[in-house]
């Protein structure tokens, strides 16, 4: 039967053109891309239309973008207020295709709108056009596509090429190719030392007998500046020193990738809606530049639940309370519950209520305190644990790239077996953990990589039994092009158990795989070795390996094809021969904090318990 998961989550918070044969003008690049279009008040005295658009010759792509930018098309149901607005609404779609145009290298296209057969250039704001509702029709022809020609960009920071950003000559003109060519270089200079790099100059000239756009770009890269003096803005509530000390700019070389991991370290402190890092325009008396860090502040405490729904797991609902700035200092303090397997006919479901206590700063501001308690029941094809535990560690952010936490825990568990055999066990377990993460995105990422190292000794203070898990892991992303439309994303990721006898171990703490987040299409937990009856019994190493082809179709939902490996071993030398493979395909759904992933898996060589087709829905790419 396939296994079906979904789930609902809510949170609550306590209360103009380029010249064809002349300079093109660099604002209007600038509009093009990125700039809003007033927001239309409701219409007096509407002038309904219907409107047409012709695109002979354009291909699909194209053509869907001139619609797309279309604002007769996009508001057709919404009249604008007479003719007058009607007019208006049309010599805007002229200047947002026009940029359309550019954007896909067609510097001689031609526009033209007609109102009832009359073109908008020959209409008065009080003529009277006769029939209502008027009959618009917006007729592009793209004449021949633009290639780059003579090209005159610099000075150019070392190392940096005009190829890497797309500009070479003969290759096609687009007008976004031309702008992230002078964001980048001007970014390169500030990556290279140079807070104040700009752009002074950036003429483009498209020659209609050669059908190429010449291009110039001149740049100022200021003088070399470290950051140094940090000043904070916005806080009300959290402790200035600690943003500035969490920030980690001061005595650094200028950098914008120190910037913007220094930005994303101050949001996962929790307590901030936003955090914006800008610098002085000038240089300080000692040479360095003023660092400006600005946030603004969420409300202290959120309450949250969710719900979610399996086939093979079962009804579960869960619930959390938090405090994000608990005493001033970004001090985190979370309580949460939840319930699952709740439609199970023994109606005796699972359980997780936790408490966690996390305080930033408590050597200095990179190093955070963590308390945690929770009590729980977790039931699998291999075992039922009931367990209550408690940890206390220090985490400390190391670099913008490293970061380390240890941890010591200890816990109490009673464990049912395959077999029904009941084990009692006391680990106290003691866990060192590194991670190195370069991506460019937590949640989506298409550029950079991952690693981790886990060391956990244990000691069980009931059976006496030594034993240590080891894990490593590393994830790799590479954008396939310029727009990173098209990413390869590969994990691999290995973990080993110190034991002779693993019947020595509590079930839930030997080695298993398969679920949404390792091989998918297999139940959860469901891949390791197994005794004669076919019980699963857990292993003492286990392999993953992944690899996914992701796809953004549009700007809001993409598309992903995978396949994933993995196994469990009684030996202590994993066998990579032996893997259990699921193959599928999935959507992604990209919101504001991340992307909503619905994940349709096949597993190839299913046991007992393995669904024939699994679904996966989860927040997040999976890995």
């Amino acid at each position: 039967m396939p296994t079906v998961r979904a789930c609902l989550a809510v949170v609550l918070a306590s209360v103009v053109g380029l010249g064809t044969a002349a300079p093109a003008h660099a604002g209007f690049l600038d509009f093009l891309h990125g700039r809003d279009d007033p927001v239309e008040e409701p219409a007096p005295n509407p002038l309904p239309y219907a409107v047409t658009l012709n695109t002979p010759g354009a291909e699909r792509q194209l053509r869907r973008a001139l619609e797309n930018a279309s604002g007769l098309i996009e508001r057709a149901d919404s009249p604008p207020s007479g003719l007058g607005g009607l007019m208006a609404r049309a010599r805007q779609d002229i200047g947002r295709m026009t940029g359309v145009l550019y954007q896909n290298a067609y510097y001689a296209g031609q526009i033209d709108i007609t109102i009832n057969g009359r073109s908008i250039d020959t209409i008065g704001a009080f003529d009277d056009i006769g029939t209502v509702p008027a009959d618009v029709v917006v007729d592009v022809d793209t004449g021949q596509p633009f290639v780059f020609g003579s090209l005159d960009v610099g000075p150019l920071p070392p190392g940096v090429v005009l190829e890497q950003f797309g500009l070479e000559t003969g290759e096609p003109a687009r007008s976004a190719v031309v702008l992230r060519t002078q964001r980048g270089i001007v970014e390169a200079w500030q990556e290279q030392g140079h807070p104040f790099a700009e752009a002074t100059q950036r003429d483009t000239v498209a020659d209609h007998d050669t059908r190429c756009l010449d291009v110039t770009i001149r740049f100022n890269p200021g003088p070399v500046a470290g950051m140094g003096a940090v000043r904070v803005e916005g806080a009300e509530d959290v402790d200035p020193a600690l943003i500035a000390g969490r920030a980690n700019l001061t005595g650094r070389p200028y950098s914008v990738t120190a910037i913007n991991r220094a930005e994303r370290r101050l949001r996962d402190l929790g307590p901030f809606a936003s955090v914006r890092i800008t610098h002085e325009e000038e240089l300080a008396p000692d040479g360095t530049v003023t660092m400006i860090v600005t946030v603004a502040e969420r409300k202290k405490r959120v309450i949250g639940f969710g719900a979610s729904y399996s086939s093979s797991e079962g009804a579960a609902v869960e619930a959390y309370w938090r405090h994000r700035n608990l005493f001033g200092g970004a001090e985190r303090l979370e309580f949460s519950g939840e319930l699952s397997r709740l439609l199970d006919d023994t109606l005796d479901p699972d359980y997780r209520f936790a408490g966690r206590f996390t305080k930033p700063g408590v050597h200095d501001p990179l190093t955070d305190l963590i308390l945690g308690v929770a009590t729980y029941r977790e039931t699998t094809e291999a075992y039922r644990v009931t367990a209550t535990e408690a940890e206390i560690g220090v985490s400390r952010i190391f670099s913008d790239t490293l970061k380390g936490a240890v941890t010591l825990s200890v816990a109490g568990s009673e464990t049912i077996d395959a077999n029904d055999e009941v084990e009692t066990h006391i680990p106290l377990t003691l866990t060192g953990r590194l991670d190195w993460d370069s991506t460019d995105d937590r949640l989506d990422p298409s550029e950079g990589h991952r690693a981790h190292l886990v060391a956990a000794p244990s000691y069980d203070l009931e059976t006496s039994a030594t034993y240590a898990r080891f894990s490593t892991g590393v994830s790799h992303y590479r954008a396939l092009d310029d727009a990173q439309r098209f990413v390869i994303a590969g994990r691999a990721a290995t973990s080993i158990l110190t034991v002779d006898d693993i019947e020595t171990v509590a079930p839930d703490q030997r080695l298993y795989t398969g679920g949404a987040s390792t091989v998918r299409g297999y139940a959860y937990k469901n891949i390791a070795p197994r005794d004669a009856e076919g019980d699963l019994v857990g292993g003492r190493s286990s392999v993953l390996l992944s690899g996914e082809l992701r796809w953004r179709v549009t700007d809001q939902w993409g598309a992903v094809a995978f396949v994933d490996a993995g196994n469990a071993y009684s030996s202590i030398t994993p066998d990579v021969t032996d893997l259990k493979i699921g193959i599928g395909a999935g959507v992604r759904y990209f919101t504001p904090v991340g992307p909503i992933r619905l994940d349709v898996a096949v597993p190839l060589q299913p046991e007992s318990g393995d669904p024939s087709v699994a679904i996966h829905v989860g927040l997040g790419q999976a890995f």
